[in-house]
């Protein structure tokens, strides 16, 4: 950013030692040719990069670490609330199809081996998914 600076009243300032005369005119060309809203985005962009500094305090791995955490108990609470709609969800329909429908044993099965195979997919589909990531990593 030697050759771009930014005044006080956002107009863009070029340094004389920098650019020549036929690239301010390039460059002055270039932006009386852009739209408003994309003008003030570029100046924005450049005002917000320099008063940044070069030093990089973020680390990748402790945000993917909170990441898998937070991620974790999202899916803790998602398996403890699935346990009980299931739960509830079977019995209601094995008393919807009792008493509506008269079933007998063969469809009061059926439907706990549906409720608990919706159940078992909140426990296996994250771990086929942990398999995966470490067989591909």
């Amino acid at each position: 950013m030697k050759g771009i600076s930014l005044t006080l009243n956002n107009k863009l300032v070029f340094n004389k030692e920098f650019y020549n005369r036929k690239e301010k005119r390039e460059v002055n060309k270039f932006i009386g040719g852009l739209d408003k809203k994309i003008y003030k985005t570029l100046v924005f962009t450049i005002a917000a990069i320099s008063f940044t500094s070069n030093k990089a305090y973020a680390s990748l791995d402790k945000g993917l670490e909170k990441t898998d955490v937070y991620g974790h108990q999202l899916l803790i609470i998602v398996q403890r609330v699935g346990f009980w709609v299931c739960v509830i969800g079977c019995i209601v329909e094995i008393l919807i199809s009792v008493f509506k429908k008269g079933g007998g044993q063969k469809e009061i099965l059926s439907l706990v081996f549906k409720w608990l195979l919706i159940f078992c997919s909140f426990y296996i589909v994250p771990l086929l998914f942990k398999s995966a990531a470490e067989f591909f990593s």
